[in-house]
């Protein structure tokens, strides 16, 4: 059901409604322990995926296919990130009773998170999940059933969760990836995204001829239409990435700084240790008989 462009969806604005309450509950209860720009940036999350699930971007993407991608870049690469930042998961061990705690750590240690969250896997299923829903006939058939297209906006949603987690690495996981390993898992997914942007940006064929029966006046040619919306995931997608790639090589400097900081530390003590060690010798052989 639409209203001016607007989707009363019944899946996705009372889903937003219960995190956002969920989260300020256990927020309030946590009492300033946890910091107020990750409930701001959880905020900023499901905000986001509101603005793809429920604005005029889900109405106008059944039709265009530029902004179908829009949608897909808001729920894949900038909404997911946000929510992590929140720390969720680490918000509920603050609050969270001890029995609670230990049902919580039990999910996040069970063997179904293991095989979910392995970074091979999360990297893998990004990548062709993402391929599958951009750029093969699942696009069109999205576009025209609702049921499939909120099947598409859920597993999206959820794999881009699960892709940006090794990389954020906000809250508990089974896998923690090292800071180089981090960097390395988003740059190899930023460049094989690019490869392929490249490759469908060179293409003169339209691979989604069902957006063109859709489309309103003012919309692009197919052709074009295809090439801005490459051209959204690519050059928005880059930077996203170029910006992940900086905050994880940032916190790698920060991180080493800090492990620099303890070595001095403990080599000051020693040496300290050292020198008191050699005074009181000194003290016991030189005291006069």
């Amino acid at each position: 059901m639409t209203f001016a462009g607007w989707t009363l969806d019944p899946f996705w604005l009372p889903a937003a409604i219960l995190a956002l309450a969920a989260y300020a509950r256990a927020w309030r209860a946590a009492a300033g322990a946890h910091p107020r720009w990750r409930a701001a940036a959880f905020a900023a999350g499901v905000a986001v995926v509101l603005a793809a699930a429920v604005t005029p971007i889900e109405h106008l993407g059944n039709r265009v296919l530029w902004v179908n991608f829009l949608g897909f870049l808001l729920i894949t690469m900038v909404a997911p990130p946000l929510l992590l930042l929140g720390a969720p998961l680490t918000l509920a061990f603050r609050v969270a009773s001890p029995a609670g705690r230990r049902r919580l750590r039990a999910l996040y240690r069970s063997r179904l998170a293991a095989v979910l969250t392995f970074p091979v896997f999360t990297w893998l299923l990004f990548a062709v999940l993402t391929y599958l829903w951009q750029f093969t006939r699942l696009t069109d058939l999205a576009a025209e059933h609702w049921l499939l297209r909120e099947l598409q906006l859920a597993s999206l949603l959820l794999t881009g969760l699960l892709f940006w987690m090794p990389a954020l690495a906000v809250d508990p996981a089974r896998w923690r990836l090292p800071y180089p390993l981090r960097a390395l898992y988003v740059f190899v997914e930023m460049t094989h995204k690019a490869l392929f942007g490249g490759m469908f940006l060179s293409m003169n064929t339209a691979m989604h001829s069902g957006f063109a029966a859709r489309a309103p006046g003012w919309a692009p040619d197919p052709i074009t239409d295809q090439r801005i919306a490459i051209m959204v995931l690519w050059l928005a997608g880059n930077i996203i990435f170029v910006a992940a790639l900086a905050a994880i090589i940032v916190g790698w400097i920060r991180y080493e700084a800090r492990n620099q900081r303890r070595v001095d530390r403990r080599l000051a003590l020693q040496r300290d240790a050292e020198r008191r060690r050699r005074a009181a010798l000194e003290q016991v052989f030189h005291r006069p008989v």
